[in-house]
């Protein structure tokens, strides 16, 4: 690596190099995707062209909002997130992700909002100590809480989910056997991440999850047709959530950071990374 590059110029270089457009670009409130969907429809929606390196993005100026397709896994995530810190102008970051619904009441279109996620994959470590929780910004649950009522006039599930780099584990009894002894809502492969580095680097984050299948029921395991239903009948929704939460924030700066929360989140220095 260059001599020349310090951590901050390396994160927002990286993350040039991955979306293909300019730090300067960038709106204060993120969107995060791992679908293109979302990029694609977010485009046509705002008449806002698309961006690509390795991710997706569309940057939106009107609403001070990018939303950018990251891909799949808590490696992408954790990268995503620890560049995102370094941007000078950044309010608050939330996941539009999909999660596999575990609680029996739970069905396929459902909302959820999670709590907590318990952190079964490896990127974390490498942002907090193991014994720390996967949690989001409260404030920001608050706000999609009430900007979910409004739009579909009845609270959102919350709870506890599970994020996991294991692939494969809907064939694993003693996997499944931990999911029910710990009552895990929903399972997915980037929350906890995305929680976790979040804190460590001082960005509020929160996330709005899609139910898009039922991993654990039979026939409910997602496969390419149903995949391509759940977009079809459940995208616009849920990405239109996400625009209002976003609205809400920016028109509403107390909502998250008071004044002089924000001084102090936009002059604190980042936590270390090493030897954790």
């Amino acid at each position: 690596m260059s001599s020349t590059l310090r951590p901050d110029s390396y994160a927002r270089q990286t993350l040039e190099r991955y979306t293909g457009s300019s730090v300067d670009d960038f709106g204060s409130y993120i969107l995060l995707s791992n679908f293109q969907r979302y990029i694609d429809d977010y485009s046509k929606l705002t008449n806002n062209p698309i961006a690509s390196g390795h991710w997706s993005v569309v940057h939106d100026k009107e609403r001070d909002i990018s939303i950018i397709n990251h891909g799949v896994g808590s490696p992408s995530a954790g990268i995503v997130m620890h560049c995102l810190s370094y941007l000078d102008k950044l309010d608050c970051v939330l996941m539009l992700g999909m999660c596999g619904g575990i609680d029996d009441d739970i069905e396929i279109g459902d909302i959820l909002i999670p709590t907590a996620s318990v952190r079964d994959e490896g990127t974390s470590e490498h942002y907090l100590p193991k014994d720390v929780p996967a949690l989001p910004d409260f404030k920001i649950n608050q706000v999609c809480e009430q900007m979910i009522f409004k739009k579909m006039n009845k609270k959102p599930r919350s709870g506890i989910m599970m994020t996991t780099d294991y692939r494969m584990w809907e064939f694993d009894e003693g996997f499944i056997d931990y999911i029910h002894k710990h009552r895990i809502l929903a399972i997915d492969m980037e929350i906890a991440t995305l929680f976790s580095v979040g804190y460590a680097l001082n960005v509020p984050t929160g996330a709005v999850m899609l139910v898009s299948d039922l991993p654990l029921r039979k026939g409910g395991i997602k496969s390419k047709e149903s995949a391509n239903d759940i977009f079809c009948q459940f995208t616009e929704a849920h990405l239109q959530i996400g625009i209002d939460v976003m609205n809400h924030v920016r028109e509403n700066p107390g909502s998250i950071l008071d004044k002089n929360e924000k001084n102090e989140f936009k002059n604190c220095q980042r936590l270390p990374t090493e030897g954790i």
